[in-house]
């Protein structure tokens, strides 16, 4: 709870006619209000925007298995009178005939054969110019008109045209679409199901079929001229060459996507017809003077020959021949040197044989990244500097659909995340061994979050591949024996071939990510499977379950009413508008007052707070840095109860279209940090483990006192959220003599300043003057600043009170019903008596008698038996004497 002793302020006029503030606050070392968690500054790597493939972990080539394909082309194949679409992708089209078409008639029939939705059927299409009818839309619950117009941003359902309707997996059904002039008519299974008149119709164009988030069958396509009733269409529409997101072709190459892959969904098919080099090629590659070893999967005739280049523009970098020796999967290896640098370089792989060949899982490392156990050097710092206790992983909304198991092992053998999201279909090159191996190289206790089947969709995505709930609840139990069990277990043994003997121990395990949609009932179900077997499986392990989203009261009450004894941790979440960057913090810490509140009348008072994802929603501008300071104080504050935390997003490429927020921002050859980032550093940086007593308020500043553990050395951290400065004077107790102070400060002249690739360090940290004077401590907070004040106790001078011994701390829970434990550190042991009264001073309950060993002593006094009402905590020594008020309910 938040402490205000006593507040001074008074405004100073000066020239530039700014008001500027000047207040007191009073702060005693000798009292410590609670313990902060170091935990509270852990960190979430979610796999989003290539924060992890083709972000930390360093293999450059994107899109490397060919599972990503470009614009709007989906899982296309003909199999005899049917084309048949399988990508549960959103926005699946294939349009077919001539722009120039005008009015016709469209006769065909559709089937779906799996995923949420229904499927499209478009006409007078050109381009951003068309209509689409959409069948069984808005998960399976409505058919509806479309229209898309250049220009004019995301199409939508034209004149409020819809009618409510579902259809079922594997029937085939008739569809007739007439389009005459500016009248267009649909029919469905022979009803008239739309009938309408476009006063400013699309008059021309191509007729089409598509999915959205939905597997499809089509058939019977035909296509005939009004009036005249001819056909001029009746086939299976040509699917074309493949466009592979991030790659390009020759002219002469000819490329389709096949199913005969390596591991995964799809190849690349490279077909040469002429006598003459043909290439695939992707560009962006940062290349600097170094060593650089890769890989490629091909499969074509024996002696089929590929060279493969470093390239900068026209320029050979480096180049090699690597020859298939049959017509199996062969990997390739290869090894290219570079002596220059370019920011812009490309890898192109050729051929000047004719004939084909498959290509799968290209693979190029740079000799820095190898040297740092596969992590690009330059994010992993970025991380590392950061000093995350713990980092959550995987996900977020992508742990919604990952399966563990398909990404260990060797990189090669590796499936593909089950959807492209984020901008990306993750071939899992960053799996567990990765994540684990990352946290020892940071010193980071990992925490893993599972995936419990309990979401059908996840981002807004279909989840295309689902398990049993039995084989859900085994799949975790199988992580969990994967990290923690020895190699003489089943996976415990998986893990040790896979080069990692001894166990990670993983103590930290949540149940799934953001399960609102499901509903709360069903995620209670979940809790209650899976927290008792994993909790037999591994007894020591601390379990995290889903707690609310923004302000869901009634979550979080019936998580805590039905499952509070299963669980450890509650895990929320909050998104902040830019806009309420200092009022924002504020009215979350109530929230999180409130669910302490919550906790404590609880069956188990000891649950703690995790907020496992917060922010600013963006943009990232210095906004963003003080609303994470404030943020951060808070986490402080509320440390009796709240001790774990981890803010969202930590990476993401520049080249992302949203998500906007992110600390760590980069793109292939550098990066930069965002001012959530440069605060969340200093504030770490400057962690102190003892919350202790402070007085002063002021609505436009928002600060903390802590206490280093050998009680030398203080911290003031203040966020100053008025465009004035602020004069403050920091009042210490005579105990503590201040011998010097510094002042590390964040600020920017406008709240809308952000850091860049071309002014990287445009916020930053600096350091400020504090005046010391006797026990006051002096300085000036700038408009909008975040700021660390450091003050060394000068020890020679420092006064040893009779309580100098010994620090306590409030109990846990406070008030209480059955159990609440008692902290007590010491700097020095000694003989001692620590007993509970009531409040006519009868002992009611001795806890201890004897000597108290120096460092933290902890007990639990279980009040069975004991009427409600005040009682006191006495520790007597022979110098020392202290009391701690407790509230029994």
């Amino acid at each position: 709870m938040k402490t205000f002793l006593k507040i001074i302020t008074v405004c100073l006029f000066v020239s530039c006619n700014l008001v500027v503030s000047q207040v007191t606050y009073s702060i005693d070392t000798e009292q410590v209000e609670h313990q902060i968690d170091i935990n509270v500054y852990g960190q979430f790597l979610e796999h989003i925007y290539n924060s992890a493939n083709n972000g930390l972990w360093g293999d450059m080539v994107w899109n490397r298995s060919f599972e990503r394909l470009s614009g709007t082309s989906g899982d296309w194949h003909i199999s005899e009178n049917e084309i048949i679409q399988n990508s549960l992708n959103e926005n699946v089209r294939l349009t077919f005939g001539d722009v120039v078409w005008q009015d016709y008639e469209i006769n065909l029939q559709a089937k779906k054969t799996g995923g949420n939705e229904g499927f499209l059927v478009m006409f007078r299409a050109n381009g951003d110019n068309f209509y689409w009818l959409n069948i069984a839309g808005w998960g399976n619950t409505q058919h509806a008109i479309e229209k898309g117009n250049v220009g004019g941003g995301r199409w939508s359902v034209y004149n409020n045209l819809t009618s409510p309707g579902s259809i079922v997996n594997n029937v085939w059904y008739d569809i007739r679409i007439r389009c005459e002039g500016n009248h267009f008519q649909v029919w469905f299974d022979g009803t008239l199901l739309f009938d309408f008149i476009d006063n400013n119709a699309h008059l021309t164009g191509q007729a089409g079929i598509g999915t959205w988030a939905t597997s499809a069958s089509y058939r019977n396509i035909v296509v005939s001229e009004i009036p005249s009733g001819n056909t001029i269409y009746n086939q299976l529409p040509e699917i074309g060459e493949a466009a592979f997101a991030n790659w390009e072709k020759s002219a002469n190459a000819t490329i389709y996507k096949t199913q005969d892959a390596l591991n995964s969904n799809f190849a690349l098919q490279l077909t040469n017809n002429e006598a003459s080099e043909a290439y695939i090629q992707q560009h962006d590659f940062n290349i600097i003077p170094q060593k650089y070893e890769g890989s490629i999967w091909a499969k074509g005739a024996s002696g089929t020959s590929l060279s493969v280049s470093l390239n900068n523009g026209n320029s050979v970098l480096d180049q090699t021949t690597v020859i298939t020796a049959s017509n199996d999967w062969e990997k390739l290896n290869f090894e290219l040197n570079s002596v220059t640098s370019t920011t812009n370089g490309s890898l192109k792989i050729r051929t000047s044989n004719t004939g084909t060949v498959l290509i799968d899982q290209v693979s190029l490392m740079g000799q820095d990244a190898l040297d740092n156990n596969g992590f690009r050097p330059d994010l992993f710092q970025a991380v590392d500097d950061l000093q995350a206790p713990i980092i959550r992983w995987p996900g977020g909304c992508y742990v919604s659909a990952y399966f563990w198991k398909d990404a260990i092992g060797s990189q090669d053998n590796r499936v593909v995340y089950p959807m492209e999201l984020w901008n990306d279909a993750d071939v899992n090159s960053y799996g567990t061994d990765e994540f684990m191996t990352m946290c020892k190289m940071t010193g980071s206790e990992p925490l893993i979050v599972v995936n419990a089947g309990v979401l059908d969709r996840t981002c807004g995505v279909t989840i295309p591949k689902k398990l049993t709930p039995e084989q859900y609840l085994q799949d975790a139990l199988d992580w969990m024996e994967y990290c923690n069990g020895d190699a003489t277990t089943t996976w415990g043994a998986v893990r040790a071939a896979n080069g990692h003997p001894e166990p990670y121990n993983v103590t930290f395990w949540e149940i799934d990510n953001e399960t609102w949609s499901a509903g709360i009932n069903a995620y209670v179900d979940i809790v209650k499977e899976f927290a008792p077997a994993m909790r037999t499986k591994y007894p020591d392990i601390k379990i995290i379950a889903c707690g609310s989203g923004g302000y869901d009261y009634n979550w979080n009450e019936t998580l805590l009413n039905e499952c509070a004894h299963l669980i450890d941790y509650i895990s929320v979440h909050h998104y902040e508008n830019e806009n309420n960057f200092k009022t924002g913090v504020a009215t979350y810490e109530t929230f999180i007052e409130n669910l302490s509140n919550s906790i404590s009348n609880s069956s188990n008072p000891n649950v703690e707070i995790y907020m496992s994802e917060w922010n600013l929603w963006g943009p990232i501008d210095w906004r963003i840095g003080l609303y994470a300071g404030g943020m951060l104080n808070m986490f402080e504050r509320q440390g009796e109860k709240f001790t774990l935390g981890g803010p969202a997003l930590w990476l993401r490429h520049t080249s992302a279209n949203a998500w906007n927020n992110a600390f760590i921002n980069f793109n292939n050859s550098d990066w930069f940090a965002a001012p959530n980032y440069v605060v969340m550093k200093l504030w770490r940086e400057y962690y102190a483990p003892n919350y202790i007593k402070t007085g002063g308020f002021n609505n436009n500043l928002d600060a903390v006192a802590t206490l280093s553990d050998d009680g030398n050395t203080m911290y003031f951290k203040v966020v100053n959220t008025a465009a004035s400065n602020t004069n403050i004077n920091l009042v210490v107790n005579n105990e503590f003599v201040p011998e010097m102070a510094s002042v590390k400060s964040v600020a920017s002249a406008s709240i809308y300043d952000e850091n860049t690739f071309l002014q990287p360090n445009k916020i930053g940290v600096s350091t400020l003057e504090a005046m010391v004077n006797n026990q006051n401590i002096s300085f000036t907070a700038p408009a909008y600043s975040a700021n660390v004040v450091m003050v060394k106790k000068d020890e020679a001078l420092s006064t040893q009170a009779l309580n100098s011994k010994l620090i306590t701390f409030k109990n846990v829970p406070n008030p209480f019903q059955n159990k609440t434990k008692i902290i007590i550190r010491l700097k020095e042991g000694f003989q001692a008596n620590l007993q509970i009264v009531d409040i006519t001073g009868r002992v009611v309950k001795t806890i201890a008698t004897g000597y108290l060993n120096e460092g933290l002593n902890e007990f639990n006094w279980e009040t069975s038996n004991i009427k409600s009402g005040i009682y006191f905590c006495e520790l007597q020594g022979a110098k020392t004497t202290s009391v701690i008020k407790m509230m029994v309910n």
